[in-house]
């Protein structure tokens, strides 16, 4: 159980120099790409981090609510304008999974499923 607590910690404190550098740096989205980068290179490197269990869905949750009310009549009537973009949508789906199947499977040697779901995208997170 201690063990847990370490990889928990180690990972929140990656995610935070992860978010800091993009905040200083002036990247897009800090809070979000920030933390993914920097957990994702330090998996690459080996560390052994955790997710946050119980927190982390229900963050998720919050998070998935919070995007789900800020559809509004307004947003749904620019769909039509969205268009040309919407329909890249499919084909970057298809395109993401068809590079990093590949790659999850046979480079990172992930099983089928993990590799699937890595590859999706979002499906990391599952």
């Amino acid at each position: 159980m201690r063990d847990l607590w370490i990889r928990r910690a180690l990972t929140l404190g990656i995610a935070g120099l992860g978010a800091a550098a993009f905040l200083a740096l002036g990247l897009p989205l800090p809070l979000l790409l920030g933390p993914m980068l920097a957990c994702l290179v330090a998996a690459l490197m080996g560390a052994r981090m955790s997710d946050m269990g119980a927190a982390g869905t229900y963050l998720r949750t919050f998070l998935g609510v919070a995007v789900g009310s800020s559809v509004t009549p307004e947003m749904v009537a620019g769909l039509p304008a969205m268009a040309g973009s919407l329909a890249f949508v499919p084909v970057y789906v298809v395109a993401i999974g068809a590079v990093g199947y590949p790659l999850f499977r046979r480079v990172f040697g992930f099983d089928h499923a993990t590799a699937w779901y890595a590859a999706m995208p979002g499906g990391l997170q599952s």
